[in-house]
C-alpha cells in the first residue's frame, strides 16, 4: 500500500532548497504543486481559496510548507546538512523514525496542514488550522485510529507552545491550554499518548524553524526543548495519581513552581538568549543574567525585588507574536545578532513586566474578572503593523510612554472557549 509518506517524498525527491525558498508565485505554479493538489485535492483547495482571502499570506505559507517538508525528508534519509552537531540531528532523526513507525503519516500530514488557517486568521492559525481540518474531516480518508486523528489535531491547535516556552512568550502554565483542550480529555490517562504527543510537539517545533529561510538553529537548542518536553511529559504523566477534581490546581502548582525557576531566563529572552546562550566565549547563561542585574540595579531595583513584584502572576501571562516587541523594549531596535558585551539593557522591559502584572492582579478586585475558582491564563495579544520592528516611528511608539499606557487602557475580555482572558493591545 502507498502511504502518504511515500508519495510526497516521490513528489520532494527533486526539489531542492533553492526552489523552497524562491517566491510563493513560484512554488504555485510548479509543476511540485500541481502533483500535490492532484494527490490531496482538499489541501489544494484551501490554498486556492486562501489565495483570494490573502495572497501575501498564503505564497509566505506554501513557502514554509515547502521547505518544512523539504527538511523533514532530507532528515529522515539521512541528506540534511546543518551548522548544528550530527549527533543532535541523529537523536532528531530517531525520534523522528519514533514517530513514522507510530504512524508514518504524522509528520506529512502535520507540516502540511500545520498552517492552513493562516491566510484566514494569522494571529490564531493554529486554531484555524485544526478548525477547518475537524469540520472538513480532512484526516478521515487516512488509515489514523481515533485517537491519532485526535492527537494529530491537538498538536496541530497547541504546535506554537514548546517554541514560545523556549523563547519566553509563553509560561510552562501556558501548558493549561493543553489540559483546557475539551478534545483532548482522552488522552491524559495513556502514557503513551502523552508521550507521542510531546515527541510529536518537540521535533515538529525543530522542523518548523527550519522551515524559515532567515531562522537558524544551534546546538543547545536540543537540551533545552528536550528539557521542556520532559517537563511536560512529567508533570501531565502524573494527572494519573491525582484526582479530576483537583487537576487544575495540581498543574498550576507544578508549572508555576518551574516557571519561578525559570523566570530570569524569560526575562533575558528579550537579549535572544534562547538563540544566543553559548555560542560565543562571552555569552554565558552568567553574562546574560548579569544585564539583568545590571539593568535593575540602574533602576534602584535588585532581581529579588523585581521577581517579588511579579509574584506568582508572571506565570499567568502569554504573550502573542511579542518577541521583537520585547527585543525593542530591552535593546532599543530589533537586530538578530547577540548582545553586544558592553551593551545594557533598557528599562523599558522591567516597565513592560511590571505594567502587564499589575493588569493581572487588578483583575483579582474585579469580581466579573476573577469568578472562576482556579487560575486562568492571559494572553497578551499585540495588534502591531507587519514588519512594524523596521519602522522607525513604530519602534519609537513602542519606546514610549504611551504605548505602556494603551496597555494599561487596553480592553480585556473572557474566551470561555479558550479559557483565557485576553487583552488586546493597539
Amino acid at each position: 500500500m502507498i502511504t502518504l509518506y511515500d508519495s510526497l517524498q516521490d513528489i520532494f525527491k527533486n526539489v531542492t532548497l533553492k526552489f523552497c525558498d524562491s517566491p510563493g508565485r513560484d512554488i504555485f505554479e510548479s509543476n511540485e504543486m500541481k502533483r500535490l493538489s492532484n494527490l490531496l485535492p482538499e489541501w489544494g483547495s484551501i490554498i486556492y481559496e486562501g489565495l483570494n482571502h490573502d495572497e501575501v499570506e498564503t505564497y509566505r505559507t506554501i513557502r514554509h510548507i515547502f521547505r518544512s517538508l523539504w527538511s523533514y525528508y532530507a532528515i529522515m534519509n539521512e541528506k540534511f546538512e546543518s551548522n548544528v552537531k550530527k549527533e543532535n540531528i541523529k537523536s532528531l532523526q530517531k525520534d523522528l523514525e519514533k514517530i513514522f513507525e507510530y504512524q508514518s503519516d504524522f509528520l506529512p500530514l502535520l507540516l502540511l496542514y500545520h498552517d492552513i488557517g493562516r491566510p484566514f486568521n494569522r494571529e490564531w492559525h493554529t486554531f484555524e488550522s485544526a478548525k477547518i481540518v475537524h469540520q472538513k474531516k480532512l484526516f478521515h480518508r487516512f488509515h489514523l485510529t481515533p485517537i491519532q486523528r485526535i492527537i494529530l489535531t491537538g498538536v496541530i491547535r497547541h504546535h506554537l507552545l514548546p517554541g514560545t516556552v523556549f523563547t519566553g512568550e509563553s509560561s510552562y502554565f501556558g501548558a493549561i491550554s493543553l489540559y483546557n483542550d475539551e478534545s483532548l480529555q482522552d488522552i491524559w490517562s495513556s502514557y503513551e499518548n502523552i508521550d507521542i504527543l510531546f515527541h510529536t510537539l518537540m521535533v515538529f517545533t525543530i522542523i518548523d524553524i527550519w522551515g524559515y529561510d532567515y531562522s537558524k538553529i544551534y546546538d543547545h537548542y536540543f537540551s533545552h526543548y528536550l528539557e521542556i518536553r520532559n517537563n511536560l511529559i512529567r508533570v501531565f504523566t502524573n494527572l494519573k495519581s491525582i484526582e479530576k477534581k483537583d487537576h487544575h490546581i495540581y498543574l498550576y502548582q507544578e508549572f508555576s513552581k518551574i516557571d519561578k525557576l525559570n523566570l530570569k531566563w524569560r526575562i533575558a529572552c528579550a537579549l535572544r538568549i534562547f538563540q544566543f546562550v553559548n555560542t560565543q566565549s562571552y555569552l554565558t547563561e552568567k553574562f546574560y543574567f548579569a544585564k539583568i542585574d545590571e539593568g535593575l540595579n540602574d533602576k534602584n531595583q535588585t532581581w529579588k525585588d523585581f521577581s517579588s513584584y511579579l509574584g506568582n502572576e508572571h506565570s499567568l501571562i502569554q504573550f502573542k507574536y511579542a518577541l521583537p516587541l520585547m527585543m525593542v523594549l530591552a535593546s532599543g531596535n530589533f537586530v538578530r545578532k547577540p548582545f553586544d558585551i558592553e551593551e545594557k539593557i533598557h528599562s523599558k522591559i522591567f516597565d513592560f513586566w511590571q505594567t502587564c502584572t499589575n493588569i493581572v492582579r487588578s483583575s483579582s478586585k474585579n469580581p466579573t474578572l476573577s469568578s472562576s475558582n482556579h487560575p486562568i491564563l492571559w494572553n497578551f495579544i499585540f495588534n502591531l503593523p507587519r514588519g512594524w520592528f523596521y519602522q522607525s516611528k513604530q519602534v519609537k511608539y513602542v519606546l514610549s510612554d504611551n504605548f505602556l499606557m494603551n496597555i494599561r487602557k487596553s480592553s480585556i475580555e473572557f474566551s470561555s472557549k479558550m479559557d483565557s482572558f485576553l487583552v488586546d493591545i493597539k
